[in-house]
């Protein structure tokens, strides 16, 4: 289990490292401005892809051991193909983001709700490393188009960023197909003429918390772009894509536990599993984040660009959030593995409101720093509701949940032995 985290750690720190170097070639080729319009292409596609997941996305690894994956497969791709087509009409009607990139977006969500679909299978199936190099690929891909479009072609717009989400999205798509085609040829597992309805219940509760959760960390971005400008939004999409990166750590963990608790039926060993990699978490997620705060704000500018001063800033700001809610993602996924998506629906929902809150508050100084401080404490509660629940789940104190120096120890001595094998 150990060298499955590690491997899938290592990919997802080179993804970082990758998408880093994306959010550097867009800001110092394209400027804050521009940054600014590319985070709203990225945060849109989301947004659409949520509801595309309702049947589908994390949801089906729950379902692909206990269901036929042909069936799955198909329900999840004709339900995101419904939704695109519902969503053109929606970003037509709403002046949401520029007129000319609405089609291209649509296009773009739909093949990577395909991506999903084929990437969860594989996940659900255990084929961790598939998945990993997959999502390495896409990223690789992406950088790499991207920056061929602005030094060699000189497109110097945000169009270069939606032509190189193309051509890494289609071609992962391509290969996640071949991979995913043998479990659907091969399984013959009886039909379920209920699955949709289970689907639907199921993903429902799970994309409601997403969509709660989306709205509590995103919704922020078009509250920023409508009182400050695209240049005050690049500059802070900056600083949370830096800041968030810090969780590649628990999404490395969960992506390890939330197959191995769906997959297990011995529940006191979900919940010990679940309270080890916490406590993982939280010391490799110090780690990363005390030398990203120790950084001087010289370097951000130096990195970015002199538009983006207030980067550090922000960073300093998101970091006590980012630090709860990364526990929290961990043992959201172990209530996901064990079907209590429930759990997640309602601690977002907390998020939520306490954004809508807060939002109140500030109104309608919605500048960098407020829109930070709000992140922060949505984090922060949404957190603390999931920790709640599973202190009272697993019948544990808060304590149970903090490392101890036996967990460093351990740790240490299997990074040694993980580097001499």
């Amino acid at each position: 289990m150990i060298k499955k985290i590690a491997f899938t750690f290592a990919i997802k720190i080179i993804i970082a490292v990758l998408n880093l170097a994306i959010v550097i070639v867009l800001s110092r080729y394209i400027g804050a401005a521009g940054k600014g319009e590319a985070s709203l292409v990225a945060t849109s596609l989301a947004m659409i892809l949520l509801f595309c997941n309702i049947i589908g996305g994390s949801s089906l690894v729950y379902f692909v051991p206990r269901n036929n994956n042909c069936q799955l497969f198909f329900l999840s791709n004709c339900w995101s193909l419904l939704v695109c087509i519902a969503s053109y009409f929606i970003f037509n009607t709403f002046d949401l983001i520029m007129p000319e990139v609405v089609l291209p977006l649509i296009v773009l969500t739909l093949i990577n709700s395909f991506l999903t679909t084929n990437m969860t299978i594989l996940l659900g199936q255990e084929r961790i490393t598939a998945h990993n190099i997959i999502s390495l690929l896409q990223a690789i891909i992406n950088l790499g188009i991207l920056f061929l479009m602005f030094e060699s072609i000189n497109k110097l717009n945000v169009t270069s960023y939606i032509y190189s989400l193309y051509a890494s999205m289609g071609l992962c798509l391509l290969i996640s197909s071949f991979l995913v085609i043998p479990y659907l040829i091969k399984d013959k597992s009886p039909r379920d003429q209920k699955l949709v309805f289970k689907l639907f219940e199921y993903g429902a509760y799970s994309q409601a918390g997403h969509i709660m959760k989306f709205m509590s960390f995103r919704c922020t971005y078009y509250m920023l772009v409508n009182f400050s400008g695209e240049v005050v939004l690049g500059i802070f999409s900056n600083g949370v894509s830096l800041i968030e990166s810090v969780f590649l750590i628990s999404n490395s963990i969960s992506t390890v536990l939330f197959p191995k608790v769906a997959n297990s039926g011995d529940n006191e060993y979900s919940r010990t599993i679940t309270i080890q990699l916490t406590r993982f978490s939280i010391i490799l997620c110090l780690l990363a984040l005390i030398p990203l705060c120790l950084l001087p704000p010289s370097f951000f500018t130096w990195l970015f660009g002199s538009e983006f001063a207030g980067v550090h800033n922000i960073i300093l700001l998101l970091a006590p959030g980012v630090l709860f809610y990364n526990i929290a993602l961990v043992i959201g996924h172990y209530f996901s593995g064990i079907g209590r998506i429930r759990v997640n629906t309602w601690a977002n929902l907390t998020g939520l409101l306490t954004t809508v809150a807060m939002g109140m508050l500030f109104y309608p100084n919605f500048g960098i720093d407020q829109i930070a401080i709000i992140s922060t404490v949505s984090y922060i509660t949404t957190a603390a509701l999931i920790i709640y629940h599973f202190k009272k789940d697993a019948g544990i104190g808060l304590l149970k949940l903090i490392p101890k120096i036996s967990d460093i120890k351990w740790l240490g001595k299997e990074a040694k032995e993980l580097f001499h094998r």
